[in-house]
C-alpha cells in the first residue's frame, strides 16, 4: 500500500512538474512573440540600427526556450530510449548555441551598441560572452563528442553508431545545463535594460517629432 501512495504521489508531482513546464513554455513563446513584434515595427518604420541587438534576443530567446524543453524531457521521462535520445539532443542544442554565441555577442554587435551611444553596456556585454567562452571551453570536447558520434549522426557505420548510443553517459549535462542558463539569464537581464533604454529613446523621438508638428 505504502508503494502504491508513493508511486502515485510521484506521479502526480510529475504531472504537476509537466503543467508547470507547459506554462513556462507559453511563457517563451509569448516573449518570443513580443521581442519579434517590436522589431517588426522598428524595422517597418525603417530604423533598422538595432538589428543587431534584437537579433540576439530572438536567438537566445529561442535557444533557451529549447534547452527548457529538452532538458525537462529528459529529466521526466522513465524511458532509457527517450533519455538517451533527448540528453543527445540537449547535448547537441548546447553546442551549436555555444558555438554561435559568441559571434553574435561580439564585433558587430559592440559596433551598433557604440554607434548608438550605449558603450555602457558593452563591459556586462563582454563579461556574459566571456562566460559562454569559458562553458565551452569547459565541455566542448564531452559535448562535441557526443554531438559528431551520436545526436548529429555523423558516423555513416550502424554498429559504431548504436555502441557509441548506448554507451553515452551524462553525468555534466545537469551542470553544463546550468551554467548555459546562468550566462542566459545574466544576458537576458542585460538585453532587458538595452531594451528599456532603446524603449525609452524611441519615445522621446516621438515626442519631438509631434511637438514639431
Amino acid at each position: 500500500m505504502k508503494r502504491y501512495l508513493n508511486k502515485r504521489n510521484l506521479t502526480r508531482a510529475r504531472n504537476d512538474l509537466k503543467d508547470t513546464n507547459e506554462k513556462s513554455i507559453e511563457i517563451r513563446n509569448s516573449d518570443i512573440k513580443s521581442i519579434l513584434k517590436v522589431w517588426s515595427k522598428l524595422q517597418k518604420n525603417k530604423i533598422n540600427k538595432y538589428d543587431e541587438f534584437y537579433n540576439v534576443c530572438l536567438y537566445s530567446s529561442i535557444v533557451t526556450r529549447d534547452i527548457s524543453m529538452l532538458w525537462n524531457d529528459y529529466s521526466l521521462t522513465d524511458n532509457e530510449t527517450k533519455k538517451n535520445l533527448y540528453g543527445r539532443l540537449l547535448s547537441m542544442t548546447i553546442i551549436e548555441f555555444l558555438d554561435d554565441i559568441n559571434g553574435l555577442l561580439g564585433r558587430n554587435l559592440r559596433i551598433e551598441l557604440e554607434s548608438n551611444n550605449m558603450s555602457e553596456f558593452i563591459s556586462e556585454l563582454n563579461d556574459v560572452n566571456k562566460k559562454f567562452s569559458t562553458v565551452k571551453k569547459q565541455n566542448n570536447k564531452e559535448l562535441r563528442l557526443i554531438r559528431n558520434n551520436s545526436a548529429a549522426h555523423k558516423s555513416k557505420k550502424a554498429k559504431d553508431l548504436i555502441n557509441f548510443t548506448e554507451n553515452i553517459h551524462f553525468e555534466n549535462l545537469h551542470k553544463i545545463s546550468v551554467e548555459v542558463s546562468e550566462a542566459n539569464i545574466q544576458l537576458n537581464k542585460l538585453t532587458t535594460e538595452v531594451i528599456y533604454k532603446i524603449n525609452e529613446r524611441i519615445n522621446i523621438e516621438h515626442l519631438r517629432k509631434k511637438v514639431i508638428q
